[in-house]
């Protein structure tokens, strides 16, 4: 269901209708609010990790997250939104973080796979907006999309070299099948009026079925390459990739992504920085 005949771009978010509008700004707040608690965890792994250089990137990673989130963040004051009360002053009831990220990464096995998983889904809905025709978050896009690959091949290469390790591979494994279903999910549900009107006003460029299968036609060779494709339900046919993981949408919400469920408080503090507070400059 992608667009076929994009509309005029628009520059402003009041030029949309009101339904279209509040189902651009609800992702975009779930995008910002995935790519704040992202980089957070990244971040909690900088002195965790196997290398002191695998360290560094974590770093870096957790530094571009954090950048990526701001930037998102600041194209809501067009929506009415103050960006940072959106940043510091909400509880943790109201992020809308990907929900694989509410607990923190306890292994670097944990990190890598959220780096291959969470990260690609929201790479490929940030990959969607590339193609809308509100014309701020097409603008501001491309950069992230450019940073992202970097952490995709990063990702990617430590997969591969911990499913060589049997003492690495079961874990990883099993945090790789801890976090595909509940990222299959946040891509969204077709059936959702806010995601057909994304669509239908061409503030998206692919429904939800299709960032499924943009998704795994990212993460799906990796898989295969590790050997762990079967073992997760992930297929390749001549019609694409695919995955068996069944998609539980009873109570599941697309405003906030979700079945249930929200960040802990500690976490929000820590995303709101309440605890340097009086040292920021912004």
């Amino acid at each position: 269901m992608s667009i076929a005949a994009p509309e005029a771009r628009v520059d402003s978010a009041s030029a949309l209708p009101d339904d279209a509008r509040q189902a651009l700004r609800d992702l975009i707040l779930s995008l910002a609010d995935s790519k704040r608690v992202l980089g957070l965890r990244y971040s909690d792994k900088m002195l965790g990790a196997p290398t002191l250089e695998a360290g560094i990137a974590a770093s870096s990673m957790a530094q571009d997250e954090w950048g990526h989130a701001r930037l998102t963040y600041a194209l809501l004051g067009d929506f009415g939104d103050e960006p940072k009360a959106l940043e510091y002053e909400r509880p943790a009831a109201e992020y809308r973080s990907h929900p694989a990220l509410d607990a923190g990464f306890g292994s670097w096995a944990e990190l890598i796979a959220g780096m291959l998983l969470v990260d690609s889904a929201l790479t490929a809905q940030y990959g969607s907006l590339l193609q809308s025709r509100y014309a701020p978050a097409h603008n501001r896009v491309q950069k992230m999309l450019d940073e992202e690959r970097f952490h995709f091949q990063y990702a990617a290469g430590w997969a591969r070299r911990m499913a060589a390790v049997p003492a690495a591979r079961d874990e990883l494994q099993a945090a790789l099948a801890r976090m595909l279903a509940p990222s299959l999910l946040w891509l969204g549900d077709d059936a959702a009026d806010s995601a057909q009107r994304l669509v239908a006003e061409g503030l998206s460029g692919f429904s939800p079925s299709e960032l499924r299968g943009r998704f795994l036609a990212r993460v799906g060779p990796v898989l295969e390459d590790m050997g762990m494709a079967d073992a997760l339900g992930v297929t390749n046919a001549a019609d694409g990739w695919s995955a068996d993981a069944a998609l539980d949408w009873s109570g599941w919400d697309p405003v906030t992504r979700r079945s249930g469920g929200s960040l802990d408080e500690t976490t929000a503090a820590r995303a709101r920085g309440d605890k340097n507070r009086a040292l920021r400059m912004d």
